[in-house]
């Protein structure tokens, strides 16, 4: 059996982002669990909110380490999948992150990434 990894998607702290994904979850029948405003603006520990259990799961992070969001931000890259722009990391800032966690499953993912 073959677990996939949850879907990951980084946003920046704000909220306008709040509201935006607040109203997102509201309007597909989501629960936001513990991810309250003030959780997504200020908890000082919870960088990265997961809902649902993989294959199905989303990761939502407010925080790399070793990365900001308004750096890397302006170094994206976009690609079209199936008529939909989807917004990625570029490689090296993939790459830093990846190295900055020191996560066993990063140093592997840094070891295969082309």
């Amino acid at each position: 059996m073959v677990i996939q990894e949850p879907l990951e998607t980084w946003m920046e702290r704000s909220a306008s982002n709040y509201e935006k994904i607040s109203k997102a979850f509201i309007e597909f029948g989501m629960p936001i669990f513990d991810m309250t405003e003030e959780n997504f603006l200020h908890h000082p520990n919870w960088d990265v909110f997961t809902f649902g259990l993989p294959p199905s799961a989303i990761d939502i992070m407010v925080k790399l380490k070793g990365l900001s969001f308004e750096d890397c931000f302006h170094k994206t890259v976009m690609f079209e999948e199936n008529g939909l722009m989807i917004r990625t990391i570029h490689l090296n800032d993939l790459q830093k992150a990846k190295q900055a966690s020191g996560r066993p499953k990063d140093i592997d993912d840094l070891e295969n990434l082309c």
